[in-house]
């Protein structure tokens, strides 16, 4: 990784959400997390975790292990741009294969917080408690252009 940003990033994502760190650790990672967002700013720090995403984050697993710590990291305070490109990378590396890969829900919270929070309220489950995010078509839509691709 060639600049600090991306050292940080790595160096935050680079870990098993699971691990069994005590909560002074814990605090010390949410702190280093925040200080990043502070220094560089949400837009810059979301490209960097992005770009991480999408760079290391290849097998099911590892994108759940993602969707977990960007959840504890920054769950719903800041707006995601292009959610749905964001959101499909997820479901297209699980294949949409939530029973497996998914069983805690971090993928529904992760989904519904951000969309609600990017204006679709059609993802609110306050109003559409019918709401699945792997039945999105924005996100179906979004998963197949990156099966497409070849990505």
């Amino acid at each position: 990784m060639a600049n600090e940003i991306d050292k940080q990033t790595f160096w935050l994502f680079n870990r098993q959400y699971d691990d069994n760190t005590t909560e002074e650790q814990d605090n010390k990672i949410l702190e280093l997390a925040e200080e990043q967002i502070y220094e560089f700013g949400w837009d810059e720090t979301f490209k960097s975790w992005k770009k991480y995403l999408f760079t290391e984050c290849k097998t099911p697993e590892s994108v759940i292990n993602f969707a977990n710590l960007f959840w504890w990291f920054a769950p719903d305070k800041y707006s995601v741009p292009e959610p749905y490109e964001f959101l499909a990378y997820f479901y297209y590396r699980i294949d949409f294969n939530v029973e497996k890969y998914d069983d805690m829900g971090i993928l529904d919270s992760l989904a519904t917080a951000i969309l609600v929070k990017a204006g679709h309220k059609e993802a609110d489950r306050m109003f559409n408690a019918d709401y699945i995010p792997e039945l999105d078509p924005g996100i179906i839509a979004e998963a197949q252009a990156y099966k497409s691709s070849g990505l």
